[in-house]
């Protein structure tokens, strides 16, 4: 995925206002005309004249950034909000969303600008550690058509062969693949590993996998008195709030050794002769 910044100097669509952002909004241009590409709606964001933005805009040949993620974007709104929004976003979305525009040029390529945008969508919430949840359309915000492929369905059929309600939740879930590629579960563990914290051993095991220690999220964080949280839509753990990178076993999460050790401010060393995961607070 390559991304092309051409940020914009346009004040008046680029207020360089400060946002920490809280969802991923989805437009289509709605300009259906030959050259309507990636380029060109930057262009027309850049006119002195335009008081509308986004932070990406996305074509069958590239993705161009016109707005820093943590910087507002004139892109979702308007005089009246949904109560969802409002109520998960804030009273003005503008100051807490990341847009992403989509291309509908007749020269360009819809299938690949999809493809695109569900990787540049699956990216943004990949770092930002949200879930799918976090996904709106325009018009899930304020009501417009906007991507009307998602909205209605004649031009839901005419993009994408399905209707509305199908073709957002298909990208839904393109999504989700392209966050999580492989299925979150191990395979057999192949070497059992023990675990010692300050050299008292736990009932509970890991297993060695590649030469990473996994180690079992729960009973780990139970014998230090850390909390674990348990996302069933996004299918996360959280450790003391932050992400860790878990796979599922059995219905247990293990995580790597050194993260776990890294988000309890553990010490931790291997013992090879005994195939144990040491952990220490450092005290005595």
């Amino acid at each position: 995925m390559q991304i092309t910044d051409m940020l914009l100097t346009n004040k008046n669509a680029r207020p360089g206002t400060r946002i920490v952002p809280k969802g991923l909004v989805i437009h289509w241009t709605a300009n259906e005309k030959k050259g309507a590409d990636a380029i060109a709606n930057r262009n027309y964001f850049n006119k002195p004249t335009t008081e509308a933005s986004a932070h990406y805009i996305v074509d069958g040949r590239q993705i161009v950034r016109c707005l820093p993620e943590n910087e507002m974007g004139y892109h979702v709104g308007a005089k009246s909000y949904k109560p969802d929004a409002i109520k998960r976003l804030s009273s003005y979305p503008n100051n807490c969303t990341i847009g992403i525009e989509m291309c509908v040029n007749a020269d360009g390529d819809f299938a690949k600008t999809y493809q695109q945008t569900v990787q540049l969508a699956a990216d943004i919430l990949k770092r930002y550690g949200w879930g799918v949840d976090r996904l709106w359309r325009h018009y899930d915000i304020t009501g417009k058509n906007c991507p009307a492929y998602f909205v209605g369905d004649d031009y839901a059929r005419k993009y994408t062969g399905l209707t509305a309600q199908q073709a957002w939740a298909k990208f839904k879930a393109d999504v989700q693949a392209a966050l999580r590629p492989n299925p979150q579960t191990a395979q057999a563990p192949v070497d059992k590993v023990s675990i010692e914290i300050n050299g008292k051993r736990l009932a509970a095991s890991g297993y060695l996998k590649d030469g990473v220690s996994w180690l079992p999220v729960r009973a780990v964080a139970e014998a230090v008195g850390g909390k674990v949280e348990w996302c069933a839509a996004t299918r996360q753990v959280t450790v003391n709030g932050q992400d860790v990178t878990e796979t599922i076993e059995s219905g247990v999460a293990y995580a790597p050794a050194r993260e776990l050790a890294a988000v309890f401010g553990l010490q931790v060393a291997w013992n090879q002769a005994a195939k144990t995961v040491e952990l220490s607070t450092g005290r005595a």
